[in-house]
């Protein structure tokens, strides 16, 4: 697997537990969109237009490309954890999803893991190319 898509796969899984932040960050800069400020004082708004606010934000959520990758990523990683074995699960989780990141070199020294050193960098490297896969991330 190339370099770069290792490491924008690390990068991703590092992301992970802010997913659900970085969605509701979204949602909230559609539904509170930037207006400019007009400095037409004189004129005036059309009287009779229908009001059709939430009917556009409804389709422009549903359309809007980041949030639907977000929600995928989401998803795509959180099946892939749930299908790994309890090894894989605790290296991603202390190596990844945690603020505090172990290194695999600790993880086994401290008997956090009850495999060697070889087969927990295994595991990693099979989970992450399981996620790229996924993500249709190019690893070629």
């Amino acid at each position: 697997m190339r370099k770069e898509a290792t490491n924008l796969v690390i990068q991703i899984l590092k992301d992970y537990p802010l997913i659900d932040k970085k969605i509701a960050a979204r949602k909230y800069e559609i539904e509170h969109p930037f207006y400019k400020r007009d400095d037409n004082v004189g004129g005036g708004k059309a009287q009779n237009r229908p009001w059709t606010y939430y009917d556009h934000l409804i389709i422009t959520i549903d359309q809007d490309r980041e949030l639907r990758w977000l929600k995928a990523e989401k998803e795509i990683i959180r099946q892939i954890y749930e299908q790994s074995g309890e090894a894989t699960q605790k290296i991603i989780k202390e190596c990844f999803f945690n603020t505090h990141h172990r290194t695999i070199r600790n993880l086994v020294a401290t008997n956090a893991i009850w495999c060697s050193q070889t087969k927990a960098y295994q595991l990693r490297d099979t989970f992450i190319k399981k996620v790229a896969r996924g993500l249709n991330i190019d690893t070629l």
